[in-house]
């Protein structure tokens, strides 16, 4: 049987056939569960263009899974079918395999309404729809979020029906993520300090200051709620890229006369901004912190190729498929140089000011870079010649990595 973790980037659901099932919030889509007079406000999971999706099912045979995608209007249309990028299994008796797809968000699923189907055989798991378009101006304004996430303490999350194997998704740092109407205007910092009373003054033993924010999520589904609620639980729970804990529950309410919900979740930093701590004669320590995401990287290097010191040097990035544009000032030995995981595929232009085609002087490679406990391959894009001439006055010029 085949299942689809609450915790994969789109919600899939197994439907129900009336009346031999009841529905429930599992075996029917949103846009087809009634509660009464109540209104159903059609969703749409919106996802960037060109975004690159990694989907995951869990099953315990190893039979072959097709994913298909399809839009609806103005007839149903089949955009591709997928093939399993990779497979991995668990156990000796009772064995789960776990089946891996990744699926690029291009041209063909532009401003689509679109469903995926995940089919084993005679089971068939149907998604939620998702729409894909330039969300560009809504996360400039502030009204959509990314969120990214991973459970790294335990490879695999252990609730029933919910697993995710994350050892198998190297190539994205180990992570999987999706996009949400959220807005984080409130602050929710946490200050505290640990005071020694003296009899003639005090002493901070201990002090550290948490920046945090209170993420509102706008009307959405019951499922994006438990979506949420759910990756926030999580060991690496980002929100445009910052790492955040969620101190209390999720807090959903009912949106008006409908069937979608508000909620709230009080997040804060990970790490400390601030930290003041009193000696007293007790030795420091240098606390290590992993570094639990791939990478990408912008900037200028001096060989060609260049060495993974040397791209790592550069302005890091976390990964993410997306057109990358760079301010820089020539300086004199120096070639320009962009470095992203080698899943995201090629390249389609590398343009001086949004103008000039640059590619032709760039020279691809590849290498296996190191990140935390994983290897990923890299693609390196490296102009071929080393910069002869830098003008007098300096002139900031701008280059843009187009996927």
């Amino acid at each position: 049987m085949i299942s689809s973790s609450i915790l994969n980037s789109v919600t899939f659901k197994k439907l129900a056939t009336y009346p031999t099932e009841f529905p429930n919030m599992w075996n029917t889509l949103h846009a087809d569960r009634k509660h009464s007079n109540n209104l159903i406000i059609p969703y749409f999971q919106k996802f960037n263009k060109n975004h690159v999706l990694y989907l995951q099912f869990e099953s315990d045979t190893d039979a072959t899974i097709t994913l298909k995608s399809f839009y609806k209007l103005p007839i149903i249309t089949q955009i591709e079918s997928i093939s399993a990028g990779y497979t991995s299994h668990y156990g000796s008796t009772n064995m789960r395999y776990y089946t891996n797809f990744v699926v690029t968000l291009d041209s063909d699923y532009f401003d689509k309404h679109i469903y995926f189907t995940a089919i084993q055989g005679s089971d068939v798991l149907t998604s939620e729809p998702v729409l894909v378009t330039d969300l560009t101006e809504q996360i400039n304004k502030g009204t959509i979020k990314y969120i990214k996430y991973s459970n790294l303490d335990r490879i695999e999350s252990d609730l029933d029906n919910r697993f995710i194997d994350w050892s198998v998704l190297a190539n994205t740092g180990n992570y999987l993520d999706f996009y949400i109407e959220a807005m984080d205007v409130e602050v929710n910092d946490i200050d505290k300090s640990e005071v020694l009373e003296g009899s003639q003054s005090n002493t901070i033993l201990s002090a550290s200051y948490y920046t945090g924010k209170v993420l509102k999520i706008a009307a959405v589904p019951d499922y994006m709620i438990a979506k949420i609620g759910m990756v926030s639980n999580l060991d690496l729970f980002t929100v445009n890229s910052i790492q955040y804990i969620k101190k209390s529950e999720i807090d959903p309410t009912l949106f008006g006369n409908s069937t979608s919900f508000q909620a709230t979740l009080k997040l804060s930093q990970k790490n400390a901004i601030g930290i003041n701590v009193d000696n007293l004669g007790i030795i420091e320590s240098n606390p290590i912190i992993p570094d639990i995401t791939t990478k990408m990287y912008v900037g200028a290097v001096t060989n060609n190729p260049p060495y993974e010191s040397e791209v790592k040097a550069m302005t890091e990035l976390l990964a993410v498929k997306e057109d990358t544009t760079i301010q820089y000032y020539n300086e004199l030995g120096t070639r320009n140089c962009f470095a992203y995981p080698a899943s995201f595929g090629e390249l389609s232009s590398i343009l001086m000011w949004n103008v000039y085609d640059l590619m032709s002087a760039f020279e691809k490679t590849q290498a296996t870079f190191t990140f935390g406990s994983n290897s990923v391959l890299m693609n390196i894009y490296t102009f071929v010649c080393p910069i002869t001439y830098a003008p007098e006055p300096a002139t900031l010029l701008t280059l843009t990595y187009k996927f």
